[in-house]
C-alpha cells in the first residue's frame, strides 16, 4: 500500500520528462516483461485504478494527470462503450515506437469503471495508427455483480483543500 494519497502524489515537488516516461514505458517494460507486457500492463492498469477511484465523470481529467492523455467518450450501448485516447503523448508514442501498448490504459479505464458501476467491466485498446489515436473498448456484463469502491476521491473538491 502506497504510503501517499492522491492529492500528495498530485503535488509532489518537480516534474518528469515525457522521455524518461516513454523510455521506461516503451523500452524498458517490453524487454522486461517479454511476450507477457500486454496481459502485465493491462492487469497493473486495473490494480492502479483500485487505489485511485474516481466517478465516471472524472476519468477524462485523471487520465490527463497521470499522463495516459485525453480520454473522450465516444459510443455507448447498453453493455459497450468506446472512448477515444488521444493527445500528444498518444500520438508521439504512436509515432515514434514500433508496438507502443495501451493495455495500461485499458485495464485503468476497465477497474474504474468496475469499481464505480459495480458489475465486471472488461476493456481492450485498438490503436489507429493514420488518425495517431487509440479506441479504448470495455465491456460490461451487468449480470456479474463485483463490489464497488467504498470511496471515491472527488478531484474537484480534493484540488481545493491543497495547502
Amino acid at each position: 500500500m502506497a504510503k501517499s494519497d492522491y492529492i500528495t502524489l498530485l503535488n509532489l515537488p518537480g516534474s518528469v520528462s515525457f522521455f524518461a516516461v516513454t523510455a521506461m514505458r516503451d523500452l524498458m517494460l517490453p524487454n522486461m516483461l517479454g511476450e507477457e507486457q500486454h496481459h502485465i500492463l493491462y492487469w497493473s492498469g486495473r490494480d492502479l485504478a483500485t487505489k485511485l477511484p474516481v466517478d465516471e465523470t472524472a476519468l477524462p481529467q485523471l487520465f490527463n494527470q497521470i499522463g495516459f492523455g485525453t480520454l473522450t467518450p465516444l459510443k455507448q450501448k447498453r453493455q459497450e462503450r468506446q472512448y477515444l485516447l488521444a493527445g500528444d503523448v498518444v500520438a508521439t508514442r504512436i509515432r515514434t515506437y514500433d508496438d507502443p501498448d495501451f493495455q495500461l490504459e485499458a485495464g485503468f479505464l476497465a477497474q474504474s469503471l468496475q469499481q464505480v458501476l459495480g458489475f465486471a467491466v472488461e476493456g481492450g485498446s485498438a490503436i489507429q495508427r493514420r488518425d495517431q489515436n487509440v479506441i479504448l473498448t470495455v465491456v460490461m456484463d451487468n449480470q456479474d455483480s463485483q463490489p464497488t469502491a467504498d470511496h471515491l476521491i472527488d478531484l474537484a473538491t480534493d484540488d481545493q483543500q491543497l495547502p
